[in-house]
């Protein structure tokens, strides 16, 4: 537990550290990256939703007009105005589950897009620390996306197997059967999937590293489960910042990528780096 905890401060203290490491030296451009990124996809998501919600509701809406039309006087007015609330509001409860539906997705498909950017600069980070060069190497390069772009879609199903389908299937399971139990433990499970989502954020910031050092897949799966604090303690402050409109994405992929990169390289000096 203590060997939990060292690892997880210096998951968040090396965030803080980044700052000054970003700015020193001269890593300002790559927030030019993701804020690009998210300004598309932003712009994206709200075509595509508004694209989905009128398809959805060209089927919708001819029901509330054949409701709101059967006599006239008073009675037709009063459906005609019932109608039009509830088409606004369908409209709207589609457009909050698409949004929502989006910002979750949107995580890790901003990791995938970024996997390119995030691995430069986890090495020239590293080159910077060390002074080890890594030529370049363009099928090193395709293979670093491939498996930044991999590793996020992978995390992402079993974050939502273990949040969505363990954690909050059970909440529902005890809600239903056991109302008490379910109410007085639903923020301790909310408090849980935050973090196993931080866990794989963090996850995706060290495998850089990890790739680096040669590691497989698998061998960087049980890394980073040794050194789950840095993972938890890294993803925590993304998934914080994230969670801040536009401006969370740039800060959060930039400076927490340099921050794993710190954390592990301060292990790895320290002999604690298996």
């Amino acid at each position: 537990m203590n060997v939990f905890f060292r690892h997880f401060s210096l998951g968040v203290g090396t965030w803080f550290e980044s700052w000054r490491f970003i700015f020193r030296n001269g890593l300002i451009h790559y927030f030019i990256y993701p804020i690009l990124l998210s300004i598309l996809l932003g712009m994206g998501a709200v075509a595509l939703i508004r694209k989905g919600v009128d398809f959805v509701m060209s089927f919708v809406t001819p029901h509330l007009d054949y409701v709101a039309m059967p006599n006239s006087g008073w009675w037709e007015r009063t459906l005609d105005v019932l109608a039009d609330i509830g088409k606004y509001g369908i409209s709207f409860i589609l457009w909050i589950i698409a949004w929502y539906t989006f910002q979750k997705v949107s995580k890790y498909l901003i990791l995938a897009l970024m996997s390119p950017v995030m691995a430069l600069l986890s090495e020239k980070t590293e080159t910077i620390l060390t002074g080890k060069l890594y030529p370049f190497d363009g099928q090193q390069l395709v293979r670093d996306i491939v498996r930044g772009i991999g590793l996020a879609i992978r995390n992402f199903f079993v974050e939502i197997f273990l949040t969505v389908i363990l954690i909050w299937g059970l909440d529902l399971f005890l809600t239903i059967f056991i109302p008490p139990l379910g109410i007085i433990l639903s923020p301790v499970f909310a408090l849980l999937s935050f973090f196993i989502g931080a866990y794989f954020f963090g996850f995706s910031t060290m495998d850089y590293y990890n790739e680096r050092q040669r590691l497989s897949f698998g061998e960087s799966i049980k890394s980073v489960r040794n050194k789950k604090g840095i993972a938890i303690g890294n993803g925590t402050i993304f998934s914080l910042i994230f969670m801040i409109p536009v401006i969370g994405v740039t800060i959060s992929t930039v400076t927490c990528t340099v921050a794993a990169t710190l954390a592990l390289n301060k292990e790895k000096e320290s002999g604690k780096l298996a």
